[in-house]
């Protein structure tokens, strides 16, 4: 677009050579009548629409006749660090068929709006991953603007994909699933979220994580029997509120979890040998290479492991265990998983490690569940992910008052 300066009197078409910063305006439906830079530093751009016709809402009448012109002043986004004035030149049409007066739509803002859509759009990005606070305050807006701006644009995305922000409404109904907690206020108000495994996406996020909670949320899916599997943690009231919901479906511990569960009995026993006179001195900072997966170490760590090891055998013994249960994760198969779980916990049994023996009650309740892994290969690393990200808001936030913000956030793909 050829940039051209023009006097305010844009009617006389009396051209100027351009002054100052020549602003790239970038609204292919827009003409630059003139543009200056203020004493204030902010830039200010006269415009007015390329169309010279307009079909009148009344009669549906094509019109031309230009009935006046009215100076609007538009928020656009910034250049730089400069401010930007957008002046639109709005025209009132006259029918000349019904004879009535009509202004012009108006498509770079929108009816009634003071502010460009792409500013709008630019400040719903900020806030996505900032606090609206902040953002207002840098760009001399109220809060709750930026915040409208947020949700806007988050329904806008949601409407694109068939969803709402309806509490109540059906879900769309995936192959796999994937559901978890995270508290918005630790041992007071917790949230439940469901996820498809499939799309990697967020079907909700619902109040609460009672089995009520939870079997609420569930009955909305619109097809429930098209659910193979759902992957959880190990939680008292997934699982029932899942079988009363769903019960064609297989349940799958997550086995992140189950190995997470084991590692904190290791982890007393590593602690406790670090204690010990024989152990003090061996493992003083070296209780990491007995933590860590054996695959994660390099060549020389593995061998300063296995020489701790042999000074200290009963750790070792207990490493093996650790070790073993991964092993089995990664190498068993549907046929062999069984099979290859029970001489493992026979294993435990006969190894006198307490806390380790102490884990095996879970493996008991949940033997079902966790051998489903071997049978569906689903996870929920992708909802931990999503958990993980929601708290990093929760924290730039300074936690949300707001319930609804932060479920927008997460639904509408802000808490990747």
């Amino acid at each position: 677009m050829r940039h051209q300066h023009i006097i305010e009197d844009q009617q006389k078409g009396e051209k100027e050579p351009p002054q100052g910063i020549l602003v790239p305006l970038d609204l292919p439906e827009c003409k630059i009548l003139s543009q200056s830079q203020q004493d204030d530093g902010s830039l200010e751009v006269h415009v007015i629409a390329r169309k010279e016709q307009e079909i009148c809402p009344n009669c549906q009448t094509l019109c031309r006749k230009i009935h006046d012109t009215r100076r609007r002043v538009k928020r656009d986004i910034a250049l730089r660090a400069s401010q930007v004035r957008l002046v639109l030149y709005t025209r009132r049409f006259r029918c000349t068929a019904c004879r009535r007066t009509f202004t012009e739509a108006e498509s770079v803002c929108g009816k009634y709006k003071r502010t460009t859509k792409r500013f709008r759009q630019y400040l719903a990005q900020q806030a996505s991953a900032r606090p609206v606070a902040q953002i207002a305050a840098q760009e001399q807006v109220g809060p709750r603007f930026v915040q409208d701006c947020l949700m806007a644009q988050g329904e806008e995305q949601l409407a694109k994909v068939g969803r709402s922000l309806n509490e109540t409404a059906p879900l769309p109904t995936p192959r796999f699933l994937g559901i978890d907690e995270f508290a918005r206020r630790k041992g007071h108000r917790y949230d439940t979220i469901l996820c498809d495994l499939v799309s990697r996406t967020v079907l909700e996020v619902s109040e609460g994580r009672t089995l009520e909670d939870v079997q609420k949320l569930l009955k909305r899916l619109d097809n429930p029997d098209a659910v193979e599997a759902v992957s959880m943690d190990m939680s008292a009231s997934f699982r029932p509120a899942v079988q009363l919901a769903l019960p064609q479906a297989v349940i799958v511990v997550d086995h992140f979890h189950v190995i997470q569960h084991l590692m904190k009995a290791f982890r007393k026993i590593v602690s406790s040998w670090a204690h010990k006179k024989e152990g003090m001195i061996l493992l003083h900072r070296k209780q990491h290479l007995f933590l860590r997966a054996q695959e994660d170490l390099t060549a020389e760590q593995a061998q300063e492991r296995a020489a701790i090891g042999v000074r200290l055998p009963e750790l070792e013994e207990a490493w093996k265990l650790k070790e073993a249960l991964r092993f089995w994760y990664a190498h068993a198969t549907t046929e062999t998983a069984a099979t290859d779980l029970d001489r493992w916990i026979q294993q435990v049994q006969e190894s006198g490690f307490v806390p380790l023996q102490k884990t095996l009650s879970a493996f008991s309740k949940w033997r079902k569940e966790i051998l489903a892994f071997f049978q569906f290969r689903i996870s929920n690393g992708f909802v931990e992910g999503k958990n993980n990200r929601t708290k990093t808001l929760m924290r730039q936030g300074y936690g949300y008052r707001n319930r609804q913000h932060l479920r927008l956030r997460i639904l509408s793909g802000k808490a990747s």
